[in-house]
């Protein structure tokens, strides 16, 4: 459903080529309906992959208010994202400095559950922590069949405090009560760390309920 801001009767913009519509969209002089129409000819002519790039290009390195036409891209795709470029766009953005756009981006991998799980796995492994820790709060939020086990596999392994900590809280949600023991370990191994420490019993006390 196409996303129109306002009652206001306007006529549909009609466009020969891609090309044209992305030079409209493209134009942040131009009139917001103009553009809207522009992106609805670029959304039903484009792959997913496409439109995130050229979204990740505008609005990547930059706060702009455009977040309208940023939330009318995520919420009208025709397919969900499963070819290997789509995952890679996707990881682009989840680097990006724009924080909203990083935030939909987050929020479009959630509402894909199971069919996004190998890449948020993927994630899991990435050398940037706050990749990591964007990976770890899907996994949280959507939890799948298999996020307990995921979770703990993290948490045994890893070092960053604030990866382990975002893994810690999370297992405290949806934790069992024979994973306590594992928590008390990693809760040996950071004895010095008054923040893990504290962290892990409130994670056992939720767990204890």
């Amino acid at each position: 459903m196409a996303f129109i801001k306002s009652d206001e009767k306007y006529d549909v913009r009609v466009f020969r080529t891609f090309l044209e519509a992305q030079k409209v969209f493209e134009n942040t002089l131009e009139d917001e309906s103009a553009r809207l129409d522009a992106l609805n000819y670029i959304l039903g002519h484009q792959e997913i992959s496409y439109v995130l790039d050229m979204l990740l290009d505008m609005y990547g390195s930059n706060n702009s208010k455009d977040h309208y036409l940023i939330d009318h891209s995520f919420a009208n795709f025709g397919k969900k994202p499963k070819r290997e470029d789509d995952y890679n766009i996707l990881f682009k953005l989840l680097k990006s400095n724009n924080a909203y756009l990083r935030n939909k981006a987050i929020t479009f991998l959630q509402d894909y559950g199971e069919d996004a799980k190998s890449f948020i796995k993927k994630l899991l492994t990435n050398s940037d922590n706050d990749i990591k820790i964007f990976a770890v709060n899907i996994l949280g939020d959507v939890k799948y069949e298999d996020s307990r086990d995921i979770l703990i596999e993290l948490i045994q392994n890893e070092q960053d405090v604030n990866v382990l900590m975002t893994a810690i809280d999370y297992l405290g949600e949806i934790g069992e009560p024979k994973d306590i023991s594992i928590l008390e370990e990693i809760k040996n191994n950071f004895s010095s760390e008054p923040y893990v420490c504290f962290g892990i019993d409130v994670a056992i006390d939720k767990i204890r309920g």
